[in-house]
């Protein structure tokens, strides 16, 4: 088990390095980047060290070995411009560790397509659509410490054009001493470059390391979670991700969150209700450069 914390350790770090060895532009089937889940998106996207559904298949698969029994999460996104993201993930605990698997499908409407000359009448109409597909695996190397790894196949399509590749996710996860205290650290979509034809490009590596605290307060009737992460692309400049949550019982949660060295994005709303074993998210992404972009997710765990 030493070995396989060493390993993991080595690589998420070995990635770090190439993570910060890229342009800005350089990264390709930025769809990837998309983040899984009303719930994380209303907490500005602050969620590697955040175990509580099947979306940590996306955000840290070392955090799957904390959910519990089965868990099936939805999301879908009205996107920017024409655009939906359907996402669809579920994790099941064994006796011998957490496995999961998740889908993503990025779609567009249909495009006129026109020749290289102007014109006022397009020649007909092309799609282009992204889909990944992703197996996991997570477990307890020792007591509050765990680790995954998630694989999954990319493709792209762009009317008669196609790119296909393979990511790896590369996650740990640990509950701190410190009651309330999770830290964790991923390194998402680490692979071979992806090709169009001839024009090759990197896929959209990153690391992240964040914490999280979470704590009862009887003075509010719930308990209040906050979240930190830091994210080293391949392609830009570090950035910070900051989240909170306030539950009322466990039933009613209301969410903010704020992004930190974006263009376009910067603060993050949302909330969510808790039934039994049934919960609906809801978050806000407010944009001027891009639009407005809302997100609906629904979990279920039995």
């Amino acid at each position: 088990m030493r070995r396989q914390l060493v390993l993991a350790t080595l690589l998420i770090a070995a990635s770090v390095e190439t993570a910060r060895a890229g342009d800005p532009g350089d990264a390709g089937a930025l769809f990837l980047r998309v983040g899984f889940g009303a719930r994380a998106s209303a907490m500005g996207e602050a969620f590697v060290a955040v175990a509580e559904d099947a979306s940590s298949i996306y955000w840290n698969p070392g955090a799957m070995a904390a959910v519990l029994g089965t868990n099936v999460t939805l999301a879908h996104t009205e996107y920017f411009a024409t655009m939906r993201l359907e996402q669809a993930s579920v994790t099941h605990e064994t006796d011998w560790g957490t496995i999961g698997f998740m889908f993503t499908g990025l779609y567009m409407d249909e495009m006129d397509r026109y020749e290289d000359t102007p014109s006022a009448y397009p020649l007909g109409t092309f799609g282009a659509y992204d889909v990944a597909v992703s197996a996991a695996y997570a477990r307890y190397l020792v007591p509050n410490l765990a680790a995954g790894i998630s694989i999954k196949p990319v493709y792209e399509r762009i009317d008669e054009l196609s790119a296909s590749g393979i990511a790896v996710d590369i996650g740990l996860y640990h509950v701190a001493k410190i009651q309330g205290v999770k830290l964790a650290a991923v390194a998402t979509n680490v692979g071979p470059p992806m090709k169009f034809e001839e024009e090759e490009f990197a896929l959209p590596r990153a690391v992240k390391v964040g914490g999280s605290y979470e704590r009862e307060i009887a003075a509010l009737d719930g308990r209040v979670l906050v979240t930190l992460d830091g994210v080293f692309p391949n392609d830009g400049e570090v950035r910070e991700h900051i989240g909170a949550e306030y539950s009322y019982r466990r039933l009613l949660a209301l969410r903010a969150g704020y992004k930190v060295n974006y263009d376009a994005q910067d603060a993050t709303f949302g909330a969510g209700f808790t039934w039994h074993e049934i919960t609906v998210d809801y978050a806000f992404l407010p944009s001027e450069k891009l639009g407005d972009n809302h997100r609906i997710g629904l979990g279920f765990s039995f």
